[in-house]
């Protein structure tokens, strides 16, 4: 049997629109088909509620063409536009007290005129509007008197009494807590999956769009970066070309999608002069201190590491040289010799906090013949799994050389900038 093509319903082509002379939109494509829910990202500025008011008609195109259900978008009156598209802004305030119900009741607007009044159908459509976004047990409560989440299904529930063939929501959980960010979200999803409505959502939050949209289209400077499903477009090398910041991304298990962790936007004030530092690790509380000392600019190295470890993972993200270990395996002579041979070009050596156990205790074995100064981490003492390794292996080092001792990897780090900080006169 033949599939029938999805319906178009939204088609930009080359769409170039700004404010005055200033162009934020250049060149932006995309084709938008029924039944999607749409999420776009982006850093701000980058033409994503532009796109939006280019759409609804609040702003002219300068050149290319928007077409919207097949014909083009300045075809329509308002009135048409407004039966086929619903906005949802990011806040609506009214000076007035108007009802919950007159709030959602201006949803019908489109459809009436001067002449012609509210009929019992349009009250019947604001009703299952309101049980929809579950705002109809408070209809005759004033509008300015709900909280922000409230209001934001109210808004929604205005949008659904349109009767729209596509909703737009610009940033629409950006002014709300977390739980009523996930009711939002959850909501339009409903409508999206129930009524194959087609969403198309400006959202900052891209962990909330990975989970809730089922594509999505990255724009940097009005065009498109990249365009598909979340697991296509949230990839560390897509958002390295958006967003200046440090990142690593994982699957959040829960919903099979990929979820970003951001690590660092801010880059460090200062310089400092570049040490090699080797970090002796592989649980998962040197993830830290491995990031900071990147940051710095010293030339960090770490291992042994067992491979799938969080200070592994954080090595692999950040491109920290590393000598590896699979996962749940002994550290061997062999990948100690090789850890000693890195170890060997260090200025320093950091013991992290992390537990020793039969498995690591390897990770301390020759560390008495390098030259690099050694400190050590005290909190590896009350987790010393090695029936009395760990304290000789530690008396064995000393003989030969000294252990500097410290309570905290900031303490580490504290140090490591005194001595580095370069003073520009």
């Amino acid at each position: 049997m033949e599939r029938l093509m999805p319906r178009i319903m939204l088609d930009f082509k080359d769409v170039v629109s700004g404010y005055g002379e200033k162009d934020i939109l250049q060149g932006f494509s995309a084709t938008i088909c029924q039944g999607e829910f749409v999420g776009l990202i982006g850093p701000n500025g980058t033409g994503k509620s532009t796109l939006l008011k280019c759409l609804s008609g609040l702003l002219p195109v300068k050149s290319g063409v928007i077409t919207l259900e097949e014909k083009n978008n300045t075809s329509y009156t308002q009135r048409e536009r407004a039966q086929m598209i619903a906005v949802v802004p990011q806040s609506f305030d009214i000076d007035y007290d108007f009802t919950v119900e007159d709030i959602v009741l201006m949803g019908r607007n489109p459809y009436l005129s001067y002449r012609t009044r509210e009929t019992q159908n349009d009250y019947n459509i604001v009703t299952e509007a309101m049980r929809a976004t579950k705002t109809l047990n408070f209809r005759k409560r004033f509008y300015n008197n709900l909280s922000g989440g409230e209001k934001q299904r109210v808004i929604i529930a205005r949008a659904i009494a349109q009767e729209p063939d596509i909703i737009l929501l610009d940033e629409p959980t950006s002014a709300l807590d977390i739980h009523h960010q996930i009711e939002v979200m959850e909501l339009i999803r409903n409508l999206n999956l129930k009524k194959s409505m087609t969403v198309v959502a400006v959202l900052h939050d891209i962990n909330l769009a990975a989970r809730y949209c089922n594509r999505l289209i990255l724009m940097k400077d009005g065009r498109v970066i990249i365009d598909g499903t979340p697991k296509e477009v949230i990839t560390e090398a897509n958002l390295k070309k958006v967003y200046e910041m440090k990142m690593f991304i994982q699957e959040n298990k829960l919903f099979c999608k990929p979820e970003i962790i951001p690590l660092r936007v801010i880059k460090e004030s200062e310089n400092y002069r570049s040490l090699k530092i080797h970090v002796i690790c592989g649980g998962n509380q040197a993830s830290q201190v491995l990031e900071e000392l990147e940051a710095m600019g010293h030339q960090v190295t770490a291992g042994v590491v067992n491979q799938g470890s969080d200070d592994w993972t954080i090595c692999d993200v950040l491109g920290i040289p590393m000598v590896e270990e699979s996962p749940f395996t002994a550290i061997s002579r062999e990948k100690q010799e090789e850890n000693l041979a890195v170890m060997a070009e260090s200025d320093l050596i950091l013991i992290s906090d992390l537990p020793f156990g039969h498995g690591n205790i390897n990770n301390l074995m020759g560390l008495e013949n390098l030259r690099g100064e050694l400190y050590f981490h005290r909190n590896c003492l009350n987790n010393d799994f090695t029936e009395g390794e760990l304290v000789k292996q530690l008396e064995l080092i000393k003989k030969k050389k000294t252990v500097n001792e410290m309570n905290s990897h900031q303490e580490f780090i504290k140090m490591i900038k005194e001595r580095t900080l370069i003073n520009e006169k």
